[in-house]
Protein backbone atom coordinates (compact mmCIF):
# COMPACT_ATOMS: atom_id res chain seq x y z
CA UNK A 1 0.00 0.00 0.00
CA UNK A 2 1.33 3.60 -0.78
CA UNK A 3 0.02 6.60 1.18
CA UNK A 4 0.75 9.97 -0.03
CA UNK A 5 -0.40 13.48 1.23
CA UNK A 6 -0.86 16.25 -0.56
CA UNK A 7 -0.86 19.75 0.41
CA UNK A 8 -2.82 21.56 -2.13
CA UNK A 9 -2.39 25.36 -1.53
CA UNK A 10 -2.79 28.32 -4.00
CA UNK A 11 0.68 29.21 -4.19
CA UNK A 12 2.57 25.90 -3.03
CA UNK A 13 1.90 22.43 -3.42
CA UNK A 14 3.92 19.78 -0.96
CA UNK A 15 3.55 15.88 -1.26
CA UNK A 16 4.73 13.75 1.58
CA UNK A 17 4.95 10.47 3.03
CA UNK A 18 5.39 8.90 6.77
CA UNK A 19 8.51 6.99 5.45
CA UNK A 20 10.29 9.79 3.70
CA UNK A 21 8.34 13.09 5.08
CA UNK A 22 7.86 15.84 2.83
CA UNK A 23 9.29 15.12 -0.85
CA UNK A 24 8.06 17.72 -3.06
CA UNK A 25 7.35 21.70 -1.58
CA UNK A 26 7.38 24.14 -4.96
CA UNK A 27 5.30 27.05 -6.13
CA UNK A 28 1.55 25.60 -7.70
CA UNK A 29 2.89 26.27 -11.61
CA UNK A 30 3.05 24.11 -14.71
CA UNK A 31 4.67 25.19 -17.88
CA UNK A 32 2.83 24.41 -20.95
CA UNK A 33 3.38 24.46 -24.86
CA UNK A 34 0.62 24.79 -27.40
CA UNK A 35 -0.07 21.33 -27.36
CA UNK A 36 0.11 21.18 -23.41
CA UNK A 37 3.05 19.00 -23.10
CA UNK A 38 4.78 19.78 -19.71
CA UNK A 39 8.06 21.96 -19.95
CA UNK A 40 8.01 22.08 -16.07
CA UNK A 41 6.16 22.19 -13.00
CA UNK A 42 6.83 23.79 -9.40
CA UNK A 43 10.33 26.34 -9.44
CA UNK A 44 11.46 24.71 -12.65
CA UNK A 45 7.82 26.66 -14.36
CA UNK A 46 8.36 29.91 -12.01
CA UNK A 47 11.65 30.56 -14.01
CA UNK A 48 10.18 30.17 -17.51
CA UNK A 49 7.97 33.46 -16.06
CA UNK A 50 8.95 36.15 -18.40
CA UNK A 51 10.15 33.81 -21.39
CA UNK A 52 10.70 35.25 -24.85
CA UNK A 53 9.36 32.21 -26.41
CA UNK A 54 5.75 32.71 -27.06
CA UNK A 55 4.80 28.91 -26.61
CA UNK A 56 5.36 28.87 -23.39
CA UNK A 57 2.42 29.15 -20.91
CA UNK A 58 2.89 29.39 -16.88
CA UNK A 59 -0.68 28.68 -15.31
CA UNK A 60 -1.09 28.55 -11.77
CA UNK A 61 -4.05 26.56 -11.63
CA UNK A 62 -5.81 27.14 -8.14
CA UNK A 63 -5.51 31.58 -8.90
CA UNK A 64 -8.21 30.96 -11.89
CA UNK A 65 -11.68 31.74 -11.13
CA UNK A 66 -13.00 29.36 -11.74
CA UNK A 67 -9.92 26.80 -11.14
CA UNK A 68 -8.28 25.34 -13.98
CA UNK A 69 -8.62 21.52 -13.83
CA UNK A 70 -7.61 20.70 -17.24
CA UNK A 71 -3.76 22.58 -16.05
CA UNK A 72 -4.05 20.77 -12.74
CA UNK A 73 -4.87 17.91 -13.73
CA UNK A 74 -1.67 17.64 -15.69
CA UNK A 75 0.70 19.40 -12.48
CA UNK A 76 -1.07 16.50 -10.57
CA UNK A 77 -0.11 13.99 -13.00
CA UNK A 78 3.33 14.81 -13.45
CA UNK A 79 4.14 15.52 -9.80
CA UNK A 80 2.59 11.86 -8.74
CA UNK A 81 4.33 10.04 -11.71
CA UNK A 82 7.65 12.10 -10.94
CA UNK A 83 7.60 10.44 -7.43
CA UNK A 84 6.13 7.08 -8.37
CA UNK A 85 3.07 7.58 -6.85
CA UNK A 86 1.32 4.29 -8.89
CA UNK A 87 2.78 1.02 -9.06
CA UNK A 88 2.06 -2.28 -10.33
CA UNK A 89 0.27 -4.57 -8.37
CA UNK A 90 -0.09 -1.75 -5.41
CA UNK A 91 -2.83 0.41 -4.30
CA UNK A 92 -2.12 4.31 -3.32
CA UNK A 93 -4.08 5.88 -1.07
CA UNK A 94 -4.19 9.83 -1.47
CA UNK A 95 -4.79 12.53 1.03
CA UNK A 96 -5.66 15.86 0.19
CA UNK A 97 -5.37 18.87 2.19
CA UNK A 98 -7.18 21.69 0.51
CA UNK A 99 -8.44 25.51 0.94
CA UNK A 100 -11.90 26.03 2.93
CA UNK A 101 -12.55 28.43 -0.63
CA UNK A 102 -12.46 25.06 -2.36
CA UNK A 103 -16.57 24.05 -3.11
CA UNK A 104 -17.71 20.35 -2.32
CA UNK A 105 -18.17 20.32 -6.37
CA UNK A 106 -14.66 21.27 -6.83
CA UNK A 107 -13.49 18.60 -4.34
CA UNK A 108 -15.73 16.12 -6.15
CA UNK A 109 -14.40 16.85 -9.19
CA UNK A 110 -10.33 16.55 -8.34
CA UNK A 111 -10.89 13.03 -6.49
CA UNK A 112 -12.76 11.69 -9.51
CA UNK A 113 -9.80 13.53 -11.81
CA UNK A 114 -6.79 11.67 -8.62
CA UNK A 115 -8.99 8.24 -9.23
CA UNK A 116 -8.69 8.49 -12.54
CA UNK A 117 -4.72 8.70 -12.75
CA UNK A 118 -4.91 5.47 -10.40
CA UNK A 119 -5.52 5.98 -6.96
CA UNK A 120 -7.49 3.58 -5.39
CA UNK A 121 -8.98 6.11 -2.70
CA UNK A 122 -8.57 9.50 -1.98
CA UNK A 123 -9.37 11.44 0.82
CA UNK A 124 -9.71 15.22 1.49
CA UNK A 125 -9.86 17.30 4.51
CA UNK A 126 -10.11 20.69 5.26
CA UNK A 127 -6.66 23.25 5.51
CA UNK A 128 -7.58 24.37 9.35
CA UNK A 129 -8.32 20.63 10.43
CA UNK A 130 -4.95 19.32 9.16
CA UNK A 131 -3.56 22.35 10.80
CA UNK A 132 -5.02 21.43 14.30
CA UNK A 133 -3.32 17.87 14.07
CA UNK A 134 0.33 19.61 12.83
CA UNK A 135 0.06 21.50 15.67
CA UNK A 136 -0.56 18.34 17.34
CA UNK A 137 -3.06 19.29 19.33
CA UNK A 138 -5.47 17.38 21.25
CA UNK A 139 -8.88 17.92 19.64
CA UNK A 140 -10.81 15.73 21.68
CA UNK A 141 -10.48 17.41 25.13
CA UNK A 142 -14.05 18.68 26.51
CA UNK A 143 -12.11 22.10 26.61
CA UNK A 144 -11.51 24.59 23.58
CA UNK A 145 -8.56 24.44 21.31
CA UNK A 146 -8.69 27.43 19.16
CA UNK A 147 -6.26 27.27 15.68
CA UNK A 148 -5.39 30.33 13.34
CA UNK A 149 -3.85 29.65 9.82
CA UNK A 150 -2.85 32.05 7.98
CA UNK A 151 -0.97 31.38 4.59
CA UNK A 152 -0.69 33.12 1.12
CA UNK A 153 -3.83 32.52 0.26
CA UNK A 154 -6.16 31.96 2.66
CA UNK A 155 -6.74 33.55 6.63
CA UNK A 156 -8.75 30.73 8.78
CA UNK A 157 -9.93 30.65 12.35
CA UNK A 158 -11.42 27.32 13.63
CA UNK A 159 -12.78 26.49 17.36
CA UNK A 160 -12.25 22.99 18.19
CA UNK A 161 -13.98 20.82 21.19
CA UNK A 162 -14.28 17.29 21.93
CA UNK A 163 -13.51 15.58 18.77
CA UNK A 164 -15.78 18.25 16.80
CA UNK A 165 -15.31 21.79 14.58
CA UNK A 166 -17.63 23.63 16.72
CA UNK A 167 -17.06 27.12 14.79
CA UNK A 168 -14.76 28.81 11.78
CA UNK A 169 -14.71 31.90 10.03
CA UNK A 170 -11.97 33.35 7.38
CA UNK A 171 -10.78 36.59 6.69
CA UNK A 172 -10.41 37.78 3.21
CA UNK A 173 -6.76 39.58 4.02
CA UNK A 174 -3.99 36.77 3.50
CA UNK A 175 -0.27 36.68 2.58
CA UNK A 176 -1.37 37.64 -1.09
CA UNK A 177 -3.27 40.86 0.44
CA UNK A 178 0.07 42.14 1.68
CA UNK A 179 2.14 41.66 -1.47
CA UNK A 180 -0.68 43.37 -2.94
CA UNK A 181 -0.27 46.34 -0.55
CA UNK A 182 3.14 46.52 -0.81
CA UNK A 183 3.61 46.60 -4.55
CA UNK A 184 0.41 49.53 -4.50
CA UNK A 185 2.82 50.73 -1.86
CA UNK A 186 6.06 51.19 -4.26
CA UNK A 187 4.19 51.93 -6.87
CA UNK A 188 2.32 55.21 -5.50
CA UNK A 189 5.69 56.30 -3.60
CA UNK A 190 8.46 55.72 -6.09
CA UNK A 191 6.75 55.15 -9.05
CA UNK A 192 8.32 51.74 -9.26
CA UNK A 193 6.40 47.55 -10.56
CA UNK A 194 8.43 45.02 -8.81
CA UNK A 195 8.72 41.35 -9.58
CA UNK A 196 7.12 38.94 -6.77
CA UNK A 197 10.48 37.80 -5.85
CA UNK A 198 11.13 41.06 -4.89
CA UNK A 199 7.88 41.40 -2.61
CA UNK A 200 9.02 38.17 -0.63
CA UNK A 201 12.53 39.50 -0.56
CA UNK A 202 10.94 42.50 1.01
CA UNK A 203 8.76 40.72 3.61
CA UNK A 204 11.34 37.99 4.10
CA UNK A 205 13.91 40.80 5.26
CA UNK A 206 12.06 43.72 6.45
CA UNK A 207 8.53 42.41 7.47
CA UNK A 208 7.60 43.74 10.49
CA UNK A 209 4.39 45.47 12.20
CA UNK A 210 6.43 47.51 15.31
CA UNK A 211 8.20 50.65 14.82
CA UNK A 212 12.29 49.87 15.01
CA UNK A 213 14.46 52.48 16.65
CA UNK A 214 17.40 51.42 14.50
CA UNK A 215 15.55 50.41 10.98
CA UNK A 216 17.13 47.76 8.50
CA UNK A 217 17.49 48.90 5.12
CA UNK A 218 16.99 47.16 1.95
CA UNK A 219 18.06 47.86 -1.66
CA UNK A 220 14.92 46.79 -4.22
CA UNK A 221 15.28 46.78 -7.97
CA UNK A 222 11.95 47.36 -9.69
CA UNK A 223 11.06 49.06 -13.43
CA UNK A 224 9.96 52.61 -13.54
CA UNK A 225 6.62 52.81 -14.85
CA UNK A 226 7.28 56.28 -16.93
CA UNK A 227 11.11 55.44 -17.95
CA UNK A 228 10.40 51.47 -18.56
CA UNK A 229 14.34 51.51 -17.01
CA UNK A 230 15.48 49.55 -13.93
CA UNK A 231 16.23 51.64 -11.08
CA UNK A 232 17.00 50.91 -7.51
CA UNK A 233 15.89 52.58 -4.26
CA UNK A 234 16.21 52.07 -0.22
CA UNK A 235 13.82 51.40 1.54
CA UNK A 236 13.78 50.62 5.50
CA UNK A 237 11.60 48.75 8.25
CA UNK A 238 9.63 51.32 10.13
CA UNK A 239 8.25 51.98 6.21
CA UNK A 240 6.85 48.35 6.04
CA UNK A 241 5.36 49.09 9.39
CA UNK A 242 3.03 51.59 8.05
CA UNK A 243 2.21 49.68 5.07
CA UNK A 244 1.53 46.35 7.07
CA UNK A 245 -0.15 48.27 10.63
CA UNK A 246 -3.56 48.15 8.87
CA UNK A 247 -3.72 44.76 7.43
CA UNK A 248 -2.67 43.50 11.07
CA UNK A 249 -5.22 45.35 12.37
CA UNK A 250 -7.89 44.18 10.30
CA UNK A 251 -6.73 40.89 11.31
CA UNK A 252 -6.83 41.42 15.25
CA UNK A 253 -10.37 42.98 14.63
CA UNK A 254 -11.05 39.56 12.90
CA UNK A 255 -10.43 37.43 15.66
CA UNK A 256 -11.72 39.43 18.34
CA UNK A 257 -15.19 39.44 16.25
CA UNK A 258 -14.92 35.65 16.31
CA UNK A 259 -14.24 34.95 19.39
CA UNK A 260 -16.71 37.73 20.65
CA UNK A 261 -19.26 35.32 18.77
CA UNK A 262 -18.49 32.21 21.09
CA UNK A 263 -19.97 31.09 24.34
CA UNK A 264 -19.08 32.85 27.40
CA UNK A 265 -16.99 29.59 28.79
CA UNK A 266 -15.42 29.05 25.33
CA UNK A 267 -14.04 32.22 25.80
CA UNK A 268 -12.67 31.58 28.66
CA UNK A 269 -11.16 28.49 27.65
CA UNK A 270 -9.58 30.50 24.71
CA UNK A 271 -8.39 32.88 26.61
CA UNK A 272 -6.66 30.83 28.94
CA UNK A 273 -5.31 28.42 26.72
CA UNK A 274 -4.52 30.78 23.97
CA UNK A 275 -4.60 30.57 20.25
CA UNK A 276 -2.32 28.19 18.22
CA UNK A 277 -0.91 29.54 14.72
CA UNK A 278 0.60 28.46 12.20
CA UNK A 279 1.15 29.41 8.15
CA UNK A 280 3.94 31.61 6.81
CA UNK A 281 2.81 35.04 7.31
CA UNK A 282 3.17 34.46 11.08
CA UNK A 283 6.86 34.71 10.40
CA UNK A 284 6.51 38.36 9.95
CA UNK A 285 8.60 40.05 12.81
CA UNK A 286 6.45 40.70 16.10
CA UNK A 287 3.06 39.85 14.79
CA UNK A 288 2.61 36.91 17.57
CA UNK A 289 3.28 39.62 19.83
CA UNK A 290 1.24 41.92 18.20
CA UNK A 291 -1.69 39.71 18.29
CA UNK A 292 -1.31 39.00 21.91
CA UNK A 293 -1.28 42.12 23.05
CA UNK A 294 -4.31 43.30 20.95
CA UNK A 295 -6.23 40.27 21.58
CA UNK A 296 -5.55 39.83 25.07
CA UNK A 297 -4.80 36.19 25.20
CA UNK A 298 -1.60 34.25 24.69
CA UNK A 299 -0.16 33.26 20.89
CA UNK A 300 1.26 30.28 20.35
CA UNK A 301 3.20 29.56 16.92
CA UNK A 302 4.10 26.42 15.71
CA UNK A 303 7.79 25.18 15.28
CA UNK A 304 7.65 24.90 11.59
CA UNK A 305 4.70 27.33 10.47
CA UNK A 306 5.07 27.10 6.73
CA UNK A 307 5.17 22.95 6.85
CA UNK A 308 2.19 22.71 10.14
CA UNK A 309 -0.46 21.42 7.47
CA UNK A 310 2.60 18.73 6.22
CA UNK A 311 3.10 17.94 9.48
CA UNK A 312 -0.58 17.01 9.97
CA UNK A 313 -0.76 15.24 6.74
CA UNK A 314 2.02 12.72 7.79
CA UNK A 315 0.49 12.24 11.12
CA UNK A 316 -2.68 11.21 9.70
CA UNK A 317 -0.85 8.82 7.07
CA UNK A 318 0.98 7.02 9.75
CA UNK A 319 -2.64 6.45 11.58
CA UNK A 320 -4.12 4.81 8.20
CA UNK A 321 -4.48 0.82 8.21
CA UNK A 322 -3.93 -1.17 5.41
Amino acid sequence: MIRMGIDLGTNYIRLCTQEDGLLYNEPCMVALDNQNHVLGIGEDAKDMIGSADSNVRIISPLRENPINFDALDILLEQLLYEHKAFKMFQKTILLVSYPTSFSEKSCQILKEHLEDLGAYRVYFEQEIWIAAIGAKLDLFLPVASCVLNIGSSNCDIALFLNGKMEKKARCNVSGITINIALKNWLTNSYNINVSNKQIEKIKRKLGQVNIQQNPKSLEIVGMDKNSHVLKSIIINENQIVGVLTPLVQQWANWILQFLSNLPITTQQDVKTRGIVCCGGSMLLSGLPTYLQNTIGCPIFVTDDPLNTVSAGLMILLSRMDD
